[in-house]
């Protein structure tokens, strides 16, 4: 079988399963769902209508209020300002009990959905019924029934319930429902009200949430239904169409395949092809378009493997993709060839660094072995170092003893622009920060130079270095003294390395002059 025959086929077959199969799927998950919202609704029902029970029992407890307080001798003295008598208070008495009887037959006659009413009964023991619009003969008396399966009065749990509630509660038992003898489920809402006493209660039976529930449910599986059927009708439609568009593109989906199938046999024996002239949207041409991209790519890595062999390791290449393998390794190999050459430079510049120190030591080594008196070896050491590490300034600090054998530091000479210049100059050893250097007997490496510290004068004006470096002359941790160098450029760490080499060599000569025979710190 051709694939232009197997496309249409094999893809009808697929999508008949698929289609059944979403379907079913589809249709179990919404019976899932039917369950979980028929649930959920009666939850969000039964809140409902017990708000509803709520905000009725609460129209009827302001009602009795208003009425209270509007006809109570109090309230008459307060509007009216007419002080009443005996006489008068028993007819206010009469008309606050008709007034209260109004309200109550307005509360009588009030009714809400099918079988809902107001009831009125006593919060505390013997719960008299005041109020009863469905069992009327009840009013005025003590009816016990009690909670199904329980030995509680309902009224009693009524009581429970508000003061459970701290004034209202909702109750659950079963009562009469009207125009029947038999006592079904019920579901109300009780608030006390507490200047007389009084429970003010209205409920709604269990079956009318079961109705509301079954009814949505209905709603729910009619959804379902309709959905079949409009599944079955679309999922045989899109399988028909299916089969007749696919028959009819199979040729056009075959040809081009066959030609890309011969440029990458010819692309297998290593020739080189020219792109195809195809122009599509779909599948093939995005195909078409990453053989392009091959062909390319194929050119791309010729060209940098030329570049790579002209020793070119900046050349940039555009690898074809994230995961292509031979474009990373060819990238990997320019960047291991780049850093072997930044290696070997590092390397040779670090040669050429520990040669320019072993120079440098070598040509200020030797005028610490030819200089024979301290003022002539400092001189001469400092204008060598000043100019080998190319500094603006330099001075040397010897220690010394005054006749009282005070130690001080004696500034031996001082040079700056190669230029001497004869100082004299005693600093005390824990004067400034040469005296701090001496003492603690470690380098002091100034970059933040304070404005009030040194200036350089130069041809053009004065000027502020960039870097002061302090070390100590020490010598198997005697301090013999102390060298100071300030440049207008800071000092790379193989400058200090050679600056404390020399100073070392310094240190060296002079602990085996005479001068510190005897005395040293």
């Amino acid at each position: 079988m051709k694939l232009k025959t197997k496309l249409p086929f094999f893809t009808s077959i697929i999508l008949f399963f698929s289609i059944t199969t979403v379907s079913i799927l589809s249709i179990y998950q919404f019976q899932r769902e039917i369950k979980n919202n028929i649930h959920a609704y009666r939850v969000e029902a039964t809140n409902d209508i017990i708000s509803h029970l709520r905000d009725i029992v609460n129209i009827s407890y302001s009602m009795i209020d208003n009425t209270y307080k509007l006809s109570t001798p109090e309230a008459i003295q307060e509007k009216y300002g007419i002080f009443l008598n005996d006489t008068s208070l028993q007819t206010v008495r009469m008309f606050t009990m008709n007034m209260m009887n109004v309200t109550l037959g307005n509360l009588r006659v009030l009714r809400f959905g099918v079988d809902g009413y107001i009831w009125i009964n006593e919060f505390d023991a013997p719960y008299k019924v005041k109020l009863h619009p469905i069992k009327p003969e009840l009013e005025g008396k003590s009816w016990v029934f009690y909670v199904e399966d329980t030995d509680q009065n309902v009224y009693e749990a009524f009581h429970d319930s508000i003061v459970a509630g701290k004034g209202a509660g909702r109750v659950t038992y079963n009562f009469y429902k009207p125009g029947t003898n038999e006592r079904i489920p019920k579901i109300s809402w009780v608030r006390l009200y507490e200047p007389l006493g009084w429970v003010i209660g209205t409920g709604v039976y269990v079956d009318y949430i079961d109705k509301i529930v079954a009814q949505k449910e209905e709603e729910l599986r009619q959804q379902i239904n309709d959905l079949v059927s409009t599944i079955s009708i679309i999922g045989l439609i899109f399988i028909v169409g299916s089969i007749v568009i696919l028959t009819i593109f199979a040729r056009t989906i075959t040809d081009p395949l066959y030609s890309i199938q011969l440029q990458l046999y010819d692309m297998s024996q290593g020739k080189i092809v020219e792109k195809l002239s195809i122009k599509r949207k779909d599948e093939i041409g995005e195909m078409k378009k990453s053989l392009d991209m091959l062909i390319d790519g194929i050119a791309r890595y010729s060209e940098f493997a030329i570049q790579i062999g002209k020793a070119n390791f900046l050349a940039e290449f555009e690898r074809l993709s994230s995961k292509d393998v031979l474009g990373n390794s060819l990238i990997e190999m320019r960047d291991r060839l780049a850093m072997a050459r930044e290696q070997e430079q590092e390397r040779l510049f670090v040669e050429r660094k520990q040669q320019w120190i072993n120079e440098g030591i070598n040509r200020i080594g030797d005028i610490i072995t030819i200089s024979r008196d301290i003022e002539t070896l400092s001189e001469n050491l400092i204008i060598r170092l000043v100019d080998y590490v190319e500094a603006v300034q330099g001075s040397v600090f010897i220690l010394d003893f005054d006749e009282n054998d005070t130690p001080f530091l004696n500034l031996k000479a001082m040079v700056a622009y190669n230029l001497k210049k004869y100082v004299n100059k005693k600093l005390d050893i824990d004067e400034g920060l040469v005296g701090a250097c001496f003492m603690e007997k470690a380098p002091v490496n100034l970059l933040d130079i304070p404005d009030d510290y040194i200036k350089i004068t130069t041809g053009l004006g004065e000027a502020k270095p960039k870097n002061i470096y302090i070390t100590p002359l020490k010598f198997e941790n005697k301090v013999f003294g102390v060298i100071e160098l300030a440049s207008f450029n800071f000092f790379d760490n193989y400058y200090i390395e050679l600056i404390e080499n020399v100073c070392k060599l310094f240190a060296v000569s002079l602990s085996t002059r005479e001068h510190f025979a005897k005395k040293y710190i």
